[in-house]
């Protein structure tokens, strides 16, 4: 029996909103002036023998589940890879559109910048990836990258503001998997996986894909073939601005970006072995138990003491919509009499030799991803935040009892609340599934 052969091919497409849009981030409802850089869907397609795969990522902050599943679906119908090994990926950048689909306090979601360019750019992109598959060989190279830092500050009398904080946990981790020509050596794709929020431009008026961009600039120039950035765990971790914050201006965010783009051409260069690795989607279900929903009371009272949203945006309590809207969907599941136990997630794990991409609907904190990556089969394991759906923050334990930004939005940002203990659960079910993926792979 001949030996399958690894197949890549990439696409491309512009998606920048035109200026006027207003942007997704710290300065709510502000008009962009000015592009910066353009934002880009690029797909990477994977074959190998029988088995297709693709990947998108989105220069943007979030894609809500309901959107993902659209693209995927659209995705699937003109290229014919399976919805399930179709994975969803965004840079979050918050110096973009409004990508969100509920209420919140950061604004209305822009449906027509989904659905009539995220959508159709992402399908056109896909179908390029797909018609360019040629033979490859694949190589994983890894560095230490300091430009992220822990964001969880911790003020004099204890409580958690956004900042850095020097003690606190971060990955250095960068990695770069990196696949060329199996015949001529051209480079085909590099995809940069590192965790950190792409928040250094912070509330400025231009477009950019912040810090991913400029780094994804430096390694096209410098190695070649198209740069995909993989947005690992951000949850707790920011960028390292100079200004000791997690925000800072646009030109801080170039600066960063080539920082780190320095580094993954380093992770690059550490590249030591090239060869015609498998491939293999393995699938699976993650289930994590909710808390109860509070009772139908409680969740009317709160309605009441909140008022109404016009209320609330005129005494600019902007966080407190997100809270008003989870008390009227409880109330909306208590009506409907369908209450979830579970928060059930069917996984997509793709593996490229000894390479496994995990992908997670969470803005994750990193401790759950370093435990994958202790007890992971694979000699690389790449936990990806905010994949195939967007659900906010999920924090490790540990931090529940700090409180702060992140611990807020996992109370209140989704009408079901996952348990405290969440961390272990995901931990658990997805090495169930790496474990699978791992032998599906011999």
């Amino acid at each position: 029996m001949p030996e399958k052969t690894l197949k890549v091919g990439v696409g491309r497409d512009v998606i920048t909103p035109p200026i006027g849009t207003i942007l997704f981030g710290y300065a709510p409802g502000r008009p962009a002036e000015a592009v910066g850089d353009d934002l880009y869907a690029t797909v990477a397609a994977f074959e190998y023998g029988d088995t297709r795969s693709i990947v998108i990522a989105f220069d943007v902050c979030t894609c809500p589940p309901i959107i993902c599943g659209v693209i995927r679906s659209a995705v699937e119908k003109e290229t014919g890879v399976p919805y399930k090994n179709i994975i969803v990926n965004t840079s979050h950048t918050h110096s973009g559109p409004n990508t969100t689909e509920k209420r919140t306090g950061w604004g209305e979601g822009n449906h027509d910048f989904m659905y009539n360019t995220m959508l159709p750019k992402a399908v056109s992109a896909a179908r390029t990836a797909v018609d360019s598959l040629r033979p490859a060989l694949f190589g994983v190279g890894v560095t230490d990258s300091y430009v992220a830092a822990n964001r969880r500050e911790v003020a004099p009398g204890g409580e958690i503001v956004l900042g850095q904080c020097p003690w606190g946990l971060m990955d250095k981790e960068m990695t770069v998997m990196s696949f060329k020509d199996a015949e001529s050596g051209e480079m085909i794709l590099n995809m940069i996986h590192y965790s950190a929020h792409a928040t250094a431009s912070g509330a400025n008026p231009e477009i950019t894909r912040d810090w991913p961009g400029a780094m994804k600039d430096v390694v096209e120039r410098e190695v070649g073939g198209v740069a995909l950035f993989l947005a690992g765990s951000n949850g707790e971790t920011g960028p390292c601005c100079p200004n000791g914050e997690t925000t800072q201006s646009y030109e801080v965010a170039i600066e960063l970006g080539k920082k780190a783009g320095h580094d993954a051409v380093r992770a690059w260069r550490s590249i030591k072995e090239w060869r015609n690795a498998p491939m293999s989607v393995t699938n699976g279900d993650v289930r994590v138990p909710y808390d109860p929903l509070p009772p139908k009371e409680t969740a009317l009272a709160e309605l009441k003491r909140l008022g109404s949203e016009e209320k609330l945006i005129s005494e600019e309590r902007f966080r407190e919509i997100n809270e008003l809207v989870r008390w009227e969907d409880i109330i909306k599941e208590y009506e409907s009499g369908d209450i979830k136990s579970h928060y059930v997630f069917p996984q997509s794990i793709l593996a490229i030799g000894n390479t496994a991409i995990v992908p997670f609907q969470f803005e994750m904190f990193i401790e759950m991803t370093l435990r994958l990556r202790r007890y992971s089969k694979f000699s690389h394991t790449l936990c990806l935040s905010n994949s195939n759906g967007s659900l906010a923050y999920l924090p490790s334990q540990d931090q529940i009892c700090r409180g702060g930004y992140e611990i807020w939005q996992f109370r209140y940002a989704n009408t079901y609340k996952m348990v405290d203990d969440a961390d272990n659960y995901m931990v658990s079910e997805n090495l169930k599934i790496l474990d699978e993926a791992f032998d599906n792979l011999k």
